[in-house]
């Protein structure tokens, strides 16, 4: 066995050296060099990086450069020049290129002694970047645990989360071209400086004593230089204070915009899910990068929103409905004169303006309301309610909190003035059994101020109980000539509404703009009753009937009430 193995590999090692004397020969020499490319080039005043491109034998360099800058267009200094491997050239760095016809070649020589002549051409450079530019838009992207199956994402304005950067939003950065690096990148003066408004915005949000300048401000403001680095395509900008800020460029050709985009610190740990406020867990935690978006032209502003005001003698801060144009503002119970309350702050849309002003007198004379215009910068104009409540202290009005109906009760007459009359009270369900629904039922009178008259008002919800039903006041009795009573007896009204309150006489307005007027009894301060005269139709007696039940309900009845405890 050794010997037939020590055999095989001497025929083994023969077949090898008989194929291939020497396995590299191939590569020995330069003959296998075909490549002839220009891999960079960098030229006197050129900036950015030179455009390569070929085509077979077609091969052209497209350099961009600051002409102007260029001392001798006939000696333009190759900065550098990178060749294929193996390839040369008799263009060195430090030889000069003759542009003086706007193009130049350089010839490529491969290892393998082929020549490649290379069109050079010069061209005007324009930067991207270079001129002034308005902010058109300041966003921030949240990441709300998107890797989660119930996350989601939002891209949002920053102003309507910290409305106190909204003076940025006229503002002017202006990029100036003064040259390039060793590598071609442009570099400048920058400029941030403020709009019409004279004011830089600020992160905030004074009104939660939010301030998130240091996690926002990622654009620096007043002057400074600038360096586009195309090769990791950013721009550093050093402001005057020697800091760098390093933003992402992204250059938006089809609108002729920028987007400068800057990375915040990502917090997802700190969400506090106790923290109902999911805005602020935004602006402070899950708000992972922020933009500028930058316009060749100011964007005119579109807002016509009231954000905020105040009255003299206001409590606390107003309700502003921004979907029903409603402001509401309450005042104090001090007799003030409600044709004349004093505007002594106003906060609106960001270049929105008002036809009223700080220090203008609002008449609230017209049911406790008054109208403010306010006009966007581009000119949309909206319409604002103002609504005004005098403070009252609830627990002054008699009515004020939530009744359970106990009883529904009716008197009648029959014929008192007769000596042979006689007048009885019944429960009203008594009749009409249908009623009783009405009797687990619950009213609420929710006490908003005085109004114009300073009279007691606010708003009115009666609910059905646990039964889900209000009362019907019909009767299940086939022998009565009519069985509806709902017209006669309907006289606290269902649902939602108003009230309003002027001494024992109750005015309550429901939904559909009824007014029901009916009178207060204040039995005790756990007791009530809301009472009703009816109409008397005792003229209408039908001796012929003998049906009292009937005629009771139907003509005899001269009052109903319902009484309500106090829950």
């Amino acid at each position: 066995m050794k010997k037939l193995l020590y055999i095989s590999v001497i025929v083994l090692a023969a077949i090898v050296s008989a194929c291939t004397a020497d396995p590299f020969e191939d590569l020995e020499g330069t003959n296998w060099q075909k490549e002839r490319n220009i891999t960079s080039l960098l030229l006197e005043g050129q900036m950015g990086t030179a455009v390569i491109e070929r085509d077979f034998d077609d091969a052209t360099v497209k350099v961009f450069a600051r002409i102007e800058n260029i001392e001798d267009l006939s000696k333009v200094e190759v900065k550098a020049i990178e060749l294929a491997y193996g390839a040369s050239s008799s263009v060195g760095a430090g030889s000069t290129l003759d542009f003086s016809s706007d193009k130049a070649s350089i010839p490529v020589t491969s290892g393998a002694g082929e020549v490649l002549n290379w069109e050079v051409s010069l061209h005007p450079f324009v930067s991207d970047l270079e001129g002034a530019w308005y902010i058109g838009e300041m966003g921030m992207y949240c990441d709300m645990f998107t890797w989660e199956s119930w996350g989601w994402e939002e891209y949002l304005q920053i102003p309507e989360y910290l409305p106190e950067s909204s003076p940025e939003l006229d503002n002017v950065i202006t990029f100036e071209v003064e040259g390039a690096d060793v590598k071609g990148n442009p570099y400048g003066r920058y400029v941030h400086d403020v709009g019409n408004d004279g004011e830089y915005g600020s992160f905030s949000d004074s009104s939660q004593d939010w301030e998130y300048n240091e996690r926002f401000r990622k654009i620096p403001t007043g002057e400074g230089t600038w360096l586009r680095d195309y090769e990791r395509n950013k721009v550093i900008i050093t402001d005057g204070n020697s800091r760098e800020f390093e933003l992402d460029l992204d250059v938006l050709t089809e609108t002729n915009e920028v987007a400068l985009n800057a990375e915040l610190p990502y917090q997802p740990e700190l969400f506090d899910w106790n923290n109902t406020d999911w805005s602020y867990e935004k602006v402070a935690n899950m708000s992972k990068k922020m933009w500028y978006r930058l316009t060749r032209e100011r964007i005119v502003q579109t807002g016509n929103d009231i954000k905020a005001m105040t009255v003299a003698g206001q409590l606390g801060d107003a309700a502003v409905n921004t979907d029903t144009k409603e402001v509401t503002v309450i005042i104090e119970n001090n007799g003030a004169d409600i044709s004349a309350i004093e505007l002594t702050d106003l906060s609106l849309s960001y270049a929105a303006e008002a036809d009223k002003a700080v220090g203008d007198m609002l008449d609230f004379s017209n049911a406790n309301t008054t109208q403010i215009t306010v006009t966007s910068e581009a000119g949309e104009a909206v319409v604002w309610t103002i609504k005004l409540q005098i403070d009252l202290d609830a627990s002054d009005v008699s009515i004020a909190g939530t009744w359970a109906v106990a009883d529904i009760y009716v008197y009648c007459d029959l014929f008192t003035w007769e000596s042979w009359g006689w007048d009885k009270t019944e429960k009203l369900t008594n009749y009409l059994s249908s009623a009783n629904s009405e009797l687990d039922n619950t009213i609420t009178f929710t006490v908003e101020g005085l109004n114009e008259q300073g009279l007691p008002y606010g708003n009115y919800e009666h609910n059905a109980g646990v039964d889900g039903e209000y009362g019907n006041f019909t009767s299940d009795d086939a022998s009565w000539p009519e069985s509806d009573f709902n017209t006669r007896y309907r006289q606290v009204p269902t649902g939602n509404g108003t009230w309003v309150l002027d001494g024992e006489l109750l005015t309550i307005t429901d939904d559909g703009a009824t007014d029901f007027t009916i009178t207060l009894e204040v039995k005790s301060e756990t007791e009530i009753a809301l009472t009703k005269e009816l109409e008397y139709k005792s003229e209408l007696f039908d001796w012929n009937v003998q049906n009292y039940s009937y005629e009771e309900v139907a003509h005899m009845s001269k009052k109903m009430w319902y009484n309500l405890n106090k829950q």
